[in-house]
């Protein structure tokens, strides 16, 4: 799920951040709204090091991708 938000947001432009689960969503169906939101609360700056983040939470619901090439994501 990462790479494609990666490549959605740096590569076909279709995301813009800052993003939310229900942008997120809308790029790559099939999972319940609570797996997106969870996976960006999970991986975010909030919840872990900036090391590992993968996301940093710029207001409530509201995401952007970190400036880290590494992280943790939630499987």
């Amino acid at each position: 799920m990462y790479r494609r938000i990666v490549h959605s947001v740096h590569v076909d432009r279709s995301l813009t951040e800052p993003f939310s689960a229900k942008d997120i969503r809308r790029i790559i169906p099939g999972h319940p709204y609570a797996y997106y939101f969870s996976f960006l609360a999970y991986n975010c700056t909030a919840n872990i090091s900036e090391k590992e983040a993968l996301f940093i939470r710029v207001g409530r619901g509201r995401y952007r991708l970190s400036t880290q090439e590494h992280g943790k994501a939630m499987p």
